[in-house]
């Protein structure tokens, strides 16, 4: 079994040195178990039902390159390197695990460390957000749940026509939505989120980390 994450822009890709013991799946309904390093079964989806991935791990420092649980090392420094302009830039990224269903498009979310230990290595703490194509539509309603109103008619009883009027896009949320995802996958930013909060304020309230499916929120130009 092998962990790889490529950038799809630029195919800069990334094979996991080390295998974490355990990686947790948010919001998946259906599973299937597999073994990581002899050290037990960890439940991995089958199906679409989920919404990220988090796991823990280590980047073996240059001591420890030739060690046979060693895949294929790279510097804890240039993985990191990488990692974070993935994250910083919001690249999307394709996550492969060998052997097992994931083959899934995401994004970093998180990326959390500290170098320890006499060898080099670096322990970190990784969270990625499944990345969900969306179409907007001028009317009726995409795969992922988004709705726009109908378009305003152009002409009005007095029969004189006036140029069209934007139509404003809303959204529906779904089970495992954040406003970060939303508006990483509407404004193309997660960083936006706020815009969508203060967009729908009266639906949402004060907290913006606290949404639930069957809102319906209005998605800002």
């Amino acid at each position: 079994m092998d962990i790889y994450l490529t950038e799809l822009e630029n195919n800069d890709r990334i094979r996991f040195p080390m295998l974490p013991e355990s990686i947790s799946v948010q919001n998946a309904n259906i599973f299937q178990s597999y073994r990581i390093m002899a050290r037990g079964d960890v439940k991995l989806p089958f199906g679409q039902e989920l919404t990220g991935f988090t796991w823990s791990g280590k980047f073996p420092g240059e001591a420890r390159k030739n060690d046979p649980y060693v895949r294929e090392w790279q510097s804890p420094h240039e993985l990191l390197r990488l990692l974070e302009t993935f994250r910083t830039e919001e690249k999307k990224l394709r996550l492969l695990i060998t052997e097992t269903s994931v083959n899934h498009d995401v994004y970093i979310r998180q990326l959390q460390g500290t170098f320890s230990g006499g060898y080099g290595d670096f322990s970190y703490n990784i969270n990625m957000v499944l990345a969900r194509e969306l179409v907007i539509n001028e009317s009726g309603a995409s795969a992922s749940g988004a709705e726009a109103l109908p378009p305003l008619a152009n002409t009005p009883p007095d029969g004189n026509a006036r140029p069209d009027t934007p139509t404003a896009a809303t959204y529906t949320v779904v089970s495992g939505d954040t406003l970060w995802g939303i508006a990483q996958r509407f404004l193309g930013a997660g960083r936006r989120y706020s815009e969508i909060h203060a967009a729908n304020r009266d639906v949402i309230g004060s907290n913006p980390g606290r949404i639930f499916p069957g809102q319906i929120l209005t998605i800002p130009a």
